[in-house]
């Protein structure tokens, strides 16, 4: 993964670099959140290219200090397209939806972005260059196949995801959902599981975390004092 972060950042920085005179060049990345670690290995990976462009431009780092609900992040990706001096963005974006109409802002200033991570909705996919991340659909497949592995015959479930919104997570969901119900042409973040296939989403789940780590742990502690008898709790990151 983290090879995978250096190298996107790689790509990102192409598009912030118009010649090598233009050294007030910026590329900005925007995380959903600054206090997740998982994001730091993208940071690393932008500041590294920069490093290795010779001056030609520099990596700003910038996002939101918590998840929350997406609204500080459009924001953010806002206010650096008035500034002028930066020519490239790449946005994990924590609300699609929301993010949709800085993406076309940034579009309309002839400034190129690319979505990590998380991506925007396919209506709005059109307003990003590409997308570097994984298969967040396959993620959630596999998560249930180890899940029905383990439970055959089925049960109940709790799914922990990230934000509400959040692209990624939901796309995630819609692939444990599937996998487990056995089903198809389903929309994300997928159909609640209420018996397809034999599995049952338990009451009060999904759980959102927004990220938050130590909201998540607490989520799990209190949902399993709750519901001892859970067969399977699946998480969508590595909050917990």
């Amino acid at each position: 993964m983290k090879k995978l972060l250096i190298t996107s950042a790689l790509a990102l920085s192409a598009l912030s670099v118009g010649s090598a005179a233009m050294a007030e060049n910026t590329f900005a990345l925007v995380p959903k959140n600054m206090n997740n670690p998982f994001f730091d290995q993208a940071r690393d990976g932008c500041m590294k290219a920069a490093s290795e462009s010779g001056g030609k431009f520099k990596c700003e780092y910038i996002g939101p200090g918590e998840h929350g609900g997406g609204d500080e992040q459009v924001q953010i990706v806002m206010d650096l397209i008035a500034r002028g001096d930066v020519k490239g963005i790449g946005i994990s974006p924590a609300n699609a939806a929301a993010m949709a109409v800085a993406a076309q802002a940034a579009k309309d200033a002839g400034i190129p972005i690319i979505t990590w991570d998380s991506d925007l909705l396919p209506e709005s996919q059109n307003l990003r260059v590409a997308y570097i991340g994984t298969h967040n659909y396959e993620i959630g497949v596999n998560l249930a196949k180890l899940a029905m592995k383990i439970k055959p015959n089925g049960g109940t479930v709790c799914i922990q995801s990230g934000g509400a919104a959040a692209a990624n997570h939901n796309e995630r969901m819609q692939g444990i959902r599937d996998t487990l119900g056995n089903m198809t042409g389903t929309e994300s973040p997928g159909t609640r599981l209420t018996g397809q296939n034999g599995w049952t989403e338990a009451d009060g789940c999904p759980l959102y975390t927004n990220d938050d780590f130590p909201l998540s742990v607490q989520q799990f502690q209190d949902f399993m004092a709750a519901n001892p008898n859970v067969d399977a709790f699946l998480p969508t990151g590595g909050f917990p």
